[in-house]
């Protein structure tokens, strides 16, 4: 890989010498790079659910800092409102979130986690180099936060899948506990997450519940992701084990169904609901199986009917905006428009253009459109329900004195917009005023002036003349 190619391309870190020896100016992508920061949410003591990708070993078209042209679609993950914490997972030493993933993760309210792992011989050999001294739990503690601040991801899962020798077990302990201590240090929400995999006694036995021999990592970092070939009963046994902490055990549940409940696949809500139930948080791994093992021109639609099942079992999650701007991309197109005009005909890709789509999942039969565009690659296409009514977002945006709303779409028939805020007023944008048509496509701008600070709560399109056949196209959005 040449240097200037190495500008532009996220990677891991595949040894231990070159973790040692990691600095900021040996790192090709630098703050030259705009990040994005997390977006604050709505927190609750809710059961939360982590996301662990793995899709083909990882840095495929995602690795392009800047987009890339494909031939082929290619994965994209957008229900970012059913999810708290998203790893970006490989079998590398130290997996870093590409930069585009971690750009979407963070709009969305999304802690992003990158990844630590050792297994097989080569990593019972690396694990062997590492605890040979605290002088080298240290050196990697320090490279490891440092790779969080530089990249402005939010920790790490930690996965030792090799035995590890019983004198070098407190050194491993300690390398936990020193790693969440220096990435809290540096963001006091940062999380470290065990896997469980080795035991007190350094034997590589999946507990597949939270028990003594796993205990003693869980004490001393932010939550553990559980196996998934458990059983309900140890679910219990965990939930009774980690007392007040029960939210920080994670079920694993693999969607490639091996060894697990309800077998993965479109019945992993069987696993969920019972994860649910447990009261404990879920961790679903390999949520690509849709893409990866079915057509992949239908990911649209498995992904909505895979989400459509899990969404009993999770509850909606609002960001706390400024304001919202969005041009209902998913981060892939077959071609780019520019003001409806289509200026290049050809597959893309870039997460990092991803934008807001509609945030209440199966309420609403939306589709997103990759054949017609405002802006970027996609417009959403949907049917108003037999009131008229269609619901966009549930969200949490201020207004002081003025709000500024502009709507792009395209339908036979008239929309309105319908504002909620929190004293649960509602408005109704019917007289525009501004009207713009471009290429097909109708721009309505408005302004509303409040007396008093008030936030909007939810945002709703009202077709003025319902019918069966009514399909909307909604190209671009904005409240600010």
């Amino acid at each position: 890989m040449t240097t200037k190619e190495s500008a532009t391309v996220s990677s891991s870190i595949k040894t231990l010498n070159d973790l040692f020896h990691f600095s900021s100016s040996s790192s090709f992508l630098t703050n030259h790079y705009k990040r994005a920061q997390l977006v604050p949410r709505h927190t609750s003591p809710r059961q939360k659910i982590l996301l662990c990708h793995d899709m083909k070993g990882g840095y495929l078209e995602d690795r392009h800092t800047q987009g890339c042209q494909t031939n082929e679609p290619c994965y994209r993950f957008f229900r970012w409102h059913l999810i708290d914490i998203f790893v970006y997972f490989s079998h590398e030493l130290v997996t870093i979130p590409p930069l585009v993933w971690i750009d979407c993760a963070h709009k969305n309210g999304v802690q992003i986690l990158g990844t630590f792992i050792t297994e097989f011989d080569d990593g019972k050999e690396i694990c062997r180099q590492l605890l040979a001294s605290n002088d080298n739990v240290d050196r990697a503690v320090d490279a490891l936060a440092l790779l969080m601040t530089w990249y402005n991801f939010d920790g790490y899962l930690l996965n030792i899948e090799n035995p590890i020798e019983p004198e070098h077990m407190q050194r491993l302990h300690s390398f936990v506990s020193k790693l969440k201590a220096a990435c809290a240090k540096i963001d006091p929400n940062s999380l470290i997450i065990w896997y469980d995999s080795v035991t007190k006694d350094g034997e590589l036995e999946w507990q597949n519940r939270l028990n003594e021999f796993n205990e003693l990592f869980f004490n001393v970092c932010d939550g553990i992701f559980l196996n998934y070939t458990w059983e309900p009963e140890m679910l219990l046994e965990s939930k009774i084990n980690a007392g007040q902490r029960c939210r920080d055990v994670f079920v694993g549940i693999d969607v490639f169904g091996r060894g697990c409940f309800g077998g993965g696949g479109f019945n992993t809500c069987e696993a969920m609901s019972i994860s649910y139930k447990s009261d404990l948080s879920t961790a679903i791994f390999a949520p690509a199986w849709i893409f990866e093992t079915l057509d992949a021109n239908e990911f649209l639609e498995n992904d909505r009917k895979f989400w459509n099942s899990l969404e009993p079992f999770t509850s909606q999650r609002v960001l706390h905006m400024k304001s919202l701007t969005t041009f209902f991309s998913d981060g892939f197109g077959k071609q780019f428009f520019v003001h409806g005009l289509n200026l290049a005909k050809n597959l893309w890709y870039n997460l990092s253009l991803q934008s807001y789509l509609p945030n209440v999942l199966s309420e609403n039969q939306w589709l997103i459109n990759h054949d017609d565009a405002y802006f970027g690659g996609s417009c959403i296409e949907f049917k108003a329900d037999h009131k008229g009514y269609f619901k966009l977002f549930k969200c949490f945006i201020p207004i002081e004195l003025t709000c500024d709303v502009t709507v792009v779409f395209k339908s036979i028939t008239d929309i309105v917009l319908e504002l909620t805020f929190d004293d649960e007023r509602q408005v109704r944008l019917e007289k525009s005023d501004a009207d713009l048509s471009i290429r097909n496509w109708k721009r309505k701008t408005y302004r509303i002036t409040v007396n008093e600070r008030v936030c909007i709560t939810d945002v709703s399109v009202h077709c003025v003349e319902n019918t069966d056949s009514t399909t909307i196209k909604l190209g671009y959005l904005s409240v600010k």
